[in-house]
């Protein structure tokens, strides 16, 4: 028999496991996955980490602090009575994340890119003050092989993958073990659900869908994993245990079909163009306020929801989509996946043509014309539903364009004067373009790209207490029983609050499951 039972083998059992084998536990770890799937949703992932006060911020001459960390923190998400646990859960993850994350993964062999992205500024600059998202030299798959590479074929280590958990077996008050479904019982002192949030279940996303989103899209874009089914969140909640928060999602809305599918629905999050412009199903431009979905994600996917039929288009060009037009992920980001130094740095110097040409080629999201009315005629046919009005597509395209031509000193449009806040940060200047107008016949042809709603992360979860135990809705902790990761909402049920600031779900993995190794091992 094991010391401890961990459910799930992505980045936050992982890392438990890891923590727990270093303090001399014994550890069985299950998971639903083949070998080559271990890491789940974080092997996809681009990597990203929020961190705070960090050497690669000081190297880049950025002044940052837990105190204005923790102020955008709260700020964002806009926590309610009763949100004691995850505010105090988000409290310690900003404070202590740059060493017991970082540093603690640096120390495992994981490497940041030198440079610190700015992701998440707020529509009103009341996101992210500074640059925070530390990019992972390998993306997420550099995260899971050095978490895997340190536990596999350790002695005291037990893996079972095409193994579903059912049920958790209980041994008077407390939490013994689980059964799966080849007909096992396993029992442990502790067992640790780290087995992922909701996402990769439509059914359940659209039961709790947020009600100020209106109602749920019927087609929704598979962006998460496909075994966060929120089965343990059931168990959970059936065994006593309190879940709370699930329609607090992190969806996005700057999605579009996989090219090349590797599961129903499969979507993917572009990292879109900023120098598009963003329109509504009838081809009216995002206004007062235009909109740029990666200043703020929640904000984006609130707009897109306000017309029922819950999809934008964006309108660029090549020269603009080559040097703009990214893919959050692991897949389409091989040259940082891969580490290859030179090709990356070719990348951001160059553009990405490869990867615009790809999509342009193969996934039935993006069309491509030489003049507005062919364009506007693909457009049409992609949706089918009637809505656009191309005359006011041209009008749109047309007057942002003569705004730029009438040159610096008398650009009068919000999204102009974001795009150069983008322009003067080093991180952003050379892959934001250099005030394009969209219909410049030199840097055609013109790119529209359909995007829609794409279920991506539980913001809510399996509520724990600051050791990572599960409670009962009075507060109690069921004996034997953790949370970590996703499953916890990263952490007692939600320390997101209503947003995220982005780089904060592989973070929050890190650091759940190493509280919840220690927090055993202490005992």
């Amino acid at each position: 028999m094991s010391d401890t039972i961990v459910v799930g083998a992505g980045l936050a059992g992982l890392v438990t496991t890891l923590e727990l084998l270093d303090n001399g536990h014994s550890v069985l770890l299950l998971d639903r996955c083949r070998p080559e799937e271990v890491g789940g949703l974080a092997r996809e992932a681009f990597g990203g980490m929020f961190m705070v006060d960090t050497p690669e911020q000081r190297r880049s001459g950025i002044e940052d602090t837990v105190e204005l960390a923790t102020e955008d923190w709260m700020r964002m998400a806009a926590f309610e009575d009763g949100d004691d646990l995850p505010r105090r859960w988000a409290e310690e993850y900003v404070k202590r994340a740059r060493d017991e994350v970082g540093v603690w993964l640096k120390e495992h062999g994981v490497r940041f890119f030198p440079v610190v992205n700015w992701a998440e500024r707020g529509v009103y600059g009341d996101g992210n003050s500074v640059p925070r998202f530390h990019l992972t030299w390998g993306c997420g798959k550099a995260l899971v092989d050095s978490m895997w590479g340190a536990v596999r074929g350790r002695a005291d280590l037990d893996v079972r993958f095409g193994t579903r958990v059912t049920e958790l077996v209980i041994d008077g008050d407390r939490v013994a073990g689980v059964r799966t479904d080849d007909g096992g019982e396993h029992r442990a002192e502790q067992v640790v659900i780290a087995a992922g949030g909701i996402g990769g279940n439509l059914e359940i996303v659209r039961r709790y869908w947020p009600e100020n989103l209106g109602s749920p899209p019927e087609d929704i874009l598979m962006g998460s994993h496909y075994y966060a089914d929120g089965a343990m969140h059931e168990e959970v909640e059936r065994r006593g245990g309190n879940v709370t928060h699930l329609g607090r999602m992190w969806n996005y809305a700057d999605a579009v079909r996989h090219p090349e599918p590797a599961r129903p629905r499969h979507g993917l999050k572009l990292i879109p163009p900023r120098s598009g412009l963003v329109l509504d199903p009838t081809g009216k431009r995002y206004g007062p306020i235009p909109l740029i979905p990666t200043f703020d994600a929640y904000y984006a996917l609130e707009r897109m929801c306000e017309d029922d039929r819950k999809y934008y288009w964006m309108i660029c060009n090549w020269k603009i989509a080559r040097r703009e037009l990214d893919v959050s992920g692991s897949q389409h980001n091989p040259t940082i996946r891969e580490k290859h130094l030179v090709r990356f740095l070719l990348g951001i110097l160059l553009g990405k043509p490869t990867l615009v040409n790809y999509f342009l080629e193969k996934c039935p999201d993006f069309v491509k014309a030489d003049s507005l009315p062919e364009l506007t005629q693909k457009m049409a046919e992609v949706t089918g539903d009637g809505a656009l009005d191309r005359g006011q597509v041209a009008k749109e395209v047309r007057d942002y364009d003569a705004t730029l031509a009438r040159g610096k000193g008398l650009w009068n449009d919000d999204q102009i004067r974001r795009i150069q806040q983008l322009r003067n940060w080093r991180g952003d200047r050379l892959r934001t373009a250099k005030f394009q107008q969209i219909a410049d016949r030199r840097a055609g042809p013109l790119i529209a790209i359909r995007m829609t709603v794409m279920a991506r992360k539980s913001l809510g979860g399996i509520q724990t207490d600051l050791s990572a135990r599960v409670l009962r809705p009075d507060g109690s902790a069921i004996p034997g029983l953790y949370a970590v990761g996703e499953a916890a909402g990263f952490g007692g049920g939600g320390l997101h609050g209503k947003r995220s600031l982005e780089g904060t779900f592989l973070g929050a993995c890190v650091f759940t499951g190493r509280v919840a190794a220690k927090a055993i091992s202490s005992g």
